[in-house]
């Protein structure tokens, strides 16, 4: 699969711009692309909930005490969220920090968004974060506001097909049964 320069290098050809070997070096395109890179994946790990992008853990019950009476528990996050889907058994919760206040004292678990390697993308994710890249580089690199209106187009389309592709490997999750959501059908 794709690589961080592979991406990065396919997004500086959509831009005019020539590739690059490595992301260290003095050229403009290689500091603007190891500025934004990071920020620029995490954000669209983020926009959505990639299939390939989830994860579930069982959360750690800390031996830290919550200094107010809101809360019995603290739960540790996992090293690697970006994104909290859901905690199961289901309750109430507040996120501060790296950690999960709850009342709940038993084990907790949960689904998230996690900060995928290049190497688990697949290809549709692979080229959306190609016109991701390039969207945000051709301003940077090129000084092209047309270019960013292109890349922009193309970022759209990339997108809407990645998550169109993406949802259709995974099953539908069934309504369940709700008296607010029976009165509408």
């Amino acid at each position: 699969m794709a690589t961080k320069i592979d991406l990065v290098s396919a997004a500086l050809v959509l831009i005019g711009d020539t590739p690059i070997n490595s992301l260290i070096g003095n050229s403009r395109a290689q500091q603007v692309a190891n500025a934004l890179y990071d920020s620029i994946v995490k954000n669209e790990l983020t926009k959505h909930r990639w299939g390939f992008a989830r994860a579930k853990a069982q959360l750690a019950l800390t031996t830290e005490v919550p200094v107010d009476q809101e809360w019995q528990s603290i739960y540790q996050l996992p090293a690697d969220i970006l994104f909290l889907i859901k905690l199961y058994p289901s309750v109430n919760y507040q996120i501060y920090g790296n950690k999960v206040y709850t009342n709940n004292t038993g084990p907790l678990y949960c689904d998230y968004i996690y900060d995928v390697p290049e190497a688990n993308w697949p290809f549709y994710f692979s080229k959306m974060i190609e016109y991701a890249l390039a969207k945000d580089f051709a301003t940077s690199i090129r000084d092209s506001s047309a270019s960013r209106v292109e890349m922009s187009a193309e970022y759209v389309n990339a997108s809407r097909m990645a998550r169109y592709t993406d949802s259709q490997q995974y099953p539908i999750t069934p309504i369940t049964s709700n008296p607010f959501v029976n009165v509408r059908y």
